[in-house]
């Protein structure tokens, strides 16, 4: 009897929890362009973490193409104009390309 009284309530807890999880979901990491547009400010100002910028470089957008452009384009300067440390994480020709960028975002959103 004890043995089946467990099994019952391993299965109820069990199912409890795959409810659960069902009803959460997975989180998502969706950026969007005013997001984008904090972010770059914030490289451009050398105020962003370094962490922020490789999350960012890091993560493909699959929701919106031009963001996921923007990143590839900031995928490369990245890879040429990467100082890192503290402060400005981009050469300053690396900061000039991501000012254009960044300018060419805010057109859009007026």
């Amino acid at each position: 009897m004890n043995f089946l009284l467990t099994l019952f309530f391993t299965f109820i807890f069990l199912a409890l929890i795959f409810l659960v999880f069902v009803r959460v979901g997975t989180p998502v990491y969706r950026l969007e362009k005013q997001n984008l547009v904090s972010l770059l400010t914030l490289v451009v100002e050398g105020r962003a973490t370094e962490n922020d910028w490789q999350v960012f470089l890091g993560m493909p957008i699959r929701h919106d193409e031009q963001l996921e452009a923007i990143r590839r384009c900031c995928d490369d300067i990245n890879e040429y104009e990467y100082i890192g440390g503290s402060g400005y994480l981009l050469t300053e020709k690396g900061i000039e390309d991501v000012k254009q960028l960044l300018a060419g975002l805010i057109g859009e959103n007026k």
